[in-house]
């Protein structure tokens, strides 16, 4: 995808919930939150910089198209533009492809790293991860298509697909999640519910001096993180007690083991970093020229 298509590509999603957004509005999302759907639509977009996960995402994306092609000996129909439910204009779809024939279906595309294989289940099954589910069920949805194939890469040489039928229950639980996010949430910019510490820092990016008066609820939450962070402190403590007893004991050795089964390694690792203090002695000037500089909240409980 060039610059300007996703530049209009990332312009478009703002104006709808998408099946990428629907997993993260019903909180099964590992990726996001329903938070971070809330900013994505809301608030003036960032500057465009892909992650690397994104970068290669989209680089393999058609070799796994041109393998589901190989496979099948169908020409798969790739959509430039995002796509509308005929009802619910809100509802989006951006799909990675259409099944032609007949019986017309989505494809979708995943490039999947090794650690995440495990939530997957075995070819031909509808055994994906909870998010895929909803975002393919959105697109099926929108599409008034009957069923969807994920063609998926893992680890970068093993391709597998997976079958998903239509489902017309979760559908209308998706649908009614959607709407109440995009009308109760979205169109009157009112926040969800935070439900993460990063959900709050998305939200609630700078102080404004003002001092809050602690209820009786709020005076109980306090005394619960006190006391969490407490033990929690004497856990840690009682971990680094054990930890350098262990290491005290193993020396220089490598790994530790008990009657032939490996319990714990120690090795040397080489790692390469950049000194910044010795950097700013040498090029002082041009250190200035890239201080960046950045704020965030702290929280301390006294």
């Amino acid at each position: 995808m060039n610059p300007s298509m996703r530049k209009a590509f990332l312009a478009a999603r703002r104006t709808g919930i998408g099946g990428s957004d629907i997993g993260a509005i019903l909180g099964i999302s590992p990726f996001s939150t329903a938070v971070d759907v809330y900013l994505a639509k809301t608030e003036p977009p960032p500057a465009d910089e892909p992650t690397e996960y994104l970068y290669w995402g989209h680089a393999v994306e058609p070799i796994i198209i041109q393998r589901f092609s190989e496979e099948h000996g169908i020409e798969i129909i790739q959509p430039d533009t995002i796509a509308r439910h005929p009802e619910h204009e809100w509802m989006v779809a951006n799909l990675d492809g259409m099944i032609p024939g007949e019986r017309p279906g989505v494809l979708e595309i995943k490039n999947v790293n090794t650690f995440s294989a495990k939530a997957w289940g075995l070819e031909g099954s509808d055994d994906v991860p909870l998010t895929y589910v909803a975002q393919v069920a959105w697109y099926m949805a929108v599409k008034n298509y009957d069923y969807a194939v994920i063609a998926a890469l893992f680890g970068g040489n093993e391709y597998r697909e997976f079958r998903i039928e239509r489902d017309h229950e979760l559908e209308a639980i998706l649908i009614d999640a959607g709407r109440e996010f995009w009308f109760k949430h979205v169109l009157p910019q009112i926040a969800p519910e935070a439900k993460t510490l990063s959900d709050v820092a998305s939200l609630f990016k700078r102080d404004d001096g003002r001092v809050l008066e602690a209820d009786d609820a709020l005076l109980d939450l306090y005394t619960q993180l006190k006391s969490a962070k407490a033990q929690a402190k004497h856990v840690v403590g009682n971990i680094e007690l054990l930890e350098t007893k262990i290491k005290a004991r193993m020396g220089e050795s490598a790994t530790l083991r008990y009657q032939g089964q490996p319990l714990a390694t120690w090795k040397t690792q080489a790692s390469q970093r950049v000194d910044i203090k010795a950097f700013e002695q040498a090029h002082p000037e041009l250190c200035q020229q890239f201080r960046k500089t950045s704020e965030s909240r702290t929280f301390c409980l006294k």
